[in-house]
């Protein structure tokens, strides 16, 4: 093994751990909310797959002078957290999504404050209450507007702070007069490496708002216009549908034949 090579190894392992960490992201928030049959949380599938077999994949690799990746503690520490901020931030802009949402019941939350005993019932199970209240008061909240997007990782900014899980980390740099965003230190350092790769990113937030996410013939000053209907239509989502919560939907119907359930006032009974 040439020396020479390890600051190279290593770089490529820093980048693309901490690439596919934040893309696991989306898996986290699917094995904690939209299972039908939950085996293990993201925390427990984080604790076996990564910390205890991926760490002794680095001890072994330290007789080379490969240390464990940029990263891996603030991944560590997410563990406990980024399964119910990425979950938050789709109910909150679900009209947008091309799935179904809603709030986990009174048992799926004893559920999570099992398995997430010193993070769940104090940052995210109130949060997640406030939004049952609102709902069956007839305020459910769609934000109408799009998150923005990290230059890098393309995820909605939704991360926060290492040791403070209340506060949005953000991060920027400019590159030849524009400014770029970025959800975290490593995503940053990802992009100040090489920079012109990530300019060319075609962040679909970014497109909307630049009107060219519109069905062509679109008339933007159309008395009248929504934006959200036009970008809806021209990404072929069927409104209503595929979007929204999943109460009283087509899928929860589906999911109620399959199990042999009836479908009343929108729960399935």
């Amino acid at each position: 093994q040439d020396p020479g090579n390890v600051p190279i190894v290593q770089k490529w392992i820093d980048k693309w751990f901490w690439r596919g960490y934040r893309l696991l992201t989306l898996v986290a928030m699917m094995q904690d909310y939209m299972l039908p049959k939950r085996v293990m949380s993201w925390k427990e599938a984080w604790e076996m797959y990564a910390e205890a077999n991926g760490g002794a994949l680095f001890k072994d690799l330290a007789r080379y002078g490969i240390r464990e990746p940029a990263g891996w503690k603030q991944a560590c520490e997410g563990k406990d957290h980024i399964s119910h901020q990425a979950w938050n931030t789709f109910y909150n802009y679900n009209a947008a999504a091309p799935f179904h949402t809603w709030v986990p019941s009174d048992e799926e939350m004893d559920w999570l404050s099992q398995k997430y005993p010193e993070s769940f019932d104090k940052y995210h199970r109130p949060r997640l209450e406030y939004f049952r209240e609102q709902q069956q008061a007839g305020n459910r909240f769609y934000n109408k507007t799009l998150p923005m997007l990290c230059t890098t990782c393309q995820i909605p900014m939704l991360f926060t702070e290492e040791g403070d899980p209340t506060k949005i980390c953000y991060r920027e740099s400019d590159y030849f007069g524009n400014k770029y965003h970025f959800c975290s230190d490593h995503c940053k350092h990802i992009f100040d490496d090489e920079p012109e790769k990530y300019v060319q990113s075609w962040l679909p937030v970014h497109q909307i708002y630049q009107g060219h996410c519109f069905p062509e013939g679109t008339d933007p000053t159309a008395e009248g216009f929504d934006p959200l209907l036009a970008v809806l239509k021209y990404y072929e989502m069927d409104v209503g549908r595929d979007n929204f919560d999943f109460e009283g939907s087509e899928d929860q119907k589906n999911f109620a034949a399959w199990k042999g359930e009836s479908v009343e006032k929108g729960e399935a009974k």
